[in-house]
């Protein structure tokens, strides 16, 4: 039978959300064009890679520190996942809001996908919502930070891809 050791795991996640919250200064020199410097849009998009990356980051931690901390790994995972879930509404609102206000400076905006990401992140928040009632589990919660890795990951390319756009 396969052990997960929780530290490790968590440990990992935090180096990769600094690695990509690190490469924002590659983004940023890349971004830095000479004929017009940035497109509208990737502002938008280098504040929700940092934002996503340093959620994930944040929460590892967290989640590091309470389950080193408490006395019951299964309390430590219930309390990260109800943060992250009251963390993630209010992220969700405010990414929106700023969406919106920068909606008519950029055509670049696909509405599928954000469509799609909003959906995942409620269903996270929910099943999250579920762990803190019933479960008390990590898997949950690891799920929820590899998804704030994976939009982190998702904008990075979106941003590296329209700096070599003319």
């Amino acid at each position: 039978m396969l052990t997960l050791d929780f530290s490790e795991v968590l440990v990992g996640l935090t180096e990769i959300a600094v690695a990509l919250a690190g490469f924002t200064g590659v983004v940023v020199v890349f971004g830095s064009r000479s004929a017009g410097g940035w497109f509208p849009g990737d502002r938008l998009r280098l504040g929700f890679l940092l934002d996503a990356s340093l959620t994930a980051g944040g929460f590892a931690l967290l989640a590091l520190v309470l389950y080193s901390s408490m006395q019951s790994a299964q309390n430590a995972w219930a309390l990260v996942s109800g943060l992250w879930a009251l963390y993630m509404v209010y992220s969700l609102y405010t990414s929106r809001q700023r969406i919106r206000e920068n909606l008519e400076h950029h055509q670049d905006i696909d509405k599928t996908a954000n469509r799609i990401v909003f959906a995942l992140f409620c269903s996270l928040i929910a099943l999250q919502l579920i762990n803190v009632v019933l479960w008390r589990e990590f898997a949950p919660l690891l799920a929820a930070l590899v998804l704030n890795l994976a939009g982190a990951a998702m904008q990075f390319t979106r941003l590296i891809r329209s700096a070599f756009i003319e």
